[in-house]
């Protein structure tokens, strides 16, 4: 085994090595969202997107009452996969009527002032004909554009305000952002107005970290191994030869 050799294999097992560590640290599916999302859909967008913009899309669904009389388990998302909410089987009260419990996501052109908080996406109100039964959550995702400073959490207001802080859990995909929600109301993603921002005017999140550190994993992982396939057709090769 030759010298080049050795050093190749040893970057292919430390390129492996990333690429397993970082694929631990995220949730399943994560890899389906490598691809830049599509351009942010914007009720009132910033300047430098009017030209371009298109309007928000909704989200509508009917989720039926499973014959044990629990509602189904399920997730509702607007038309273009900016909102959406997740939630298990008995999240919501089944109708005693047995009927389908209907799911509407709307974003909004009129809210509360958020005060200190940065909104940095459309605010998404969630409406549904039962309510959620005691003690059980939603789980609220958000996008958010990938041309702005990322949000670090995801607000929520009920009624006419005030806007609360409800957190951050991650996402399975970057410029994604979700949390659990414990009564359906109206959500945005947001961070504090004086948060510290980079030079470049985009804010250090974990969410966007670990996509690229996964991102570049691949790559090495795949420019690796294609020093190793030629030399083992060469290798083959030969010994096809004599």
């Amino acid at each position: 085994m030759t010298r080049a050799f050795r050093l190749r294999a040893t970057l292919l097992a430390a390129a492996v090595i990333a690429y397993a560590a970082a694929a631990w640290a995220v949730a399943p599916g994560f890899y389906d969202g490598i691809a830049p999302p599509q351009p942010y859909r914007w009720i009132s967008p910033p300047p430098q997107f009017r030209s371009t913009n298109q309007q928000p899309l909704t989200g509508h669904q009917a989720v039926r009452v499973a014959s044990n009389g629990k509602v189904d388990p399920g997730s509702v998302f607007t038309q273009d996969g900016q909102a959406a909410i997740s939630f298990i089987a008995g999240a919501f009260v089944a109708p005693s009527s047995g009927s389908p419990v209907t799911i509407d996501i709307k974003p909004q052109t009129v809210v509360p002032d958020p005060g200190p908080t940065h909104l940095s996406t459309n605010v998404y109100c969630v409406t549904s004909s039962s309510p959620l039964a005691a003690g059980q959550q939603v789980l609220v995702t958000l996008q958010f554009s990938d041309q702005l400073p990322a949000p670090s959490d995801v607000y929520e207001y009920q009624a006419d305000g005030p806007w609360q802080k409800i957190g951050n859990t991650g996402s399975a995909a970057p410029y994604y952002i979700s949390a659990r929600a414990s009564a359906l109301g109206c959500y945005a993603a947001g961070y504090p107005a004086n948060a510290k921002q980079s030079a470049q005017g985009a804010r250090v999140s974990g969410g966007q970290t670990v996509p690229i550190i996964v991102a570049l994993a691949i790559l090495v992982v795949v420019l690796a191994g294609i020093p190793l396939a030629v030399l083992r057709r060469r290798g083959g090769q030969e010994d096809e030869g004599p």
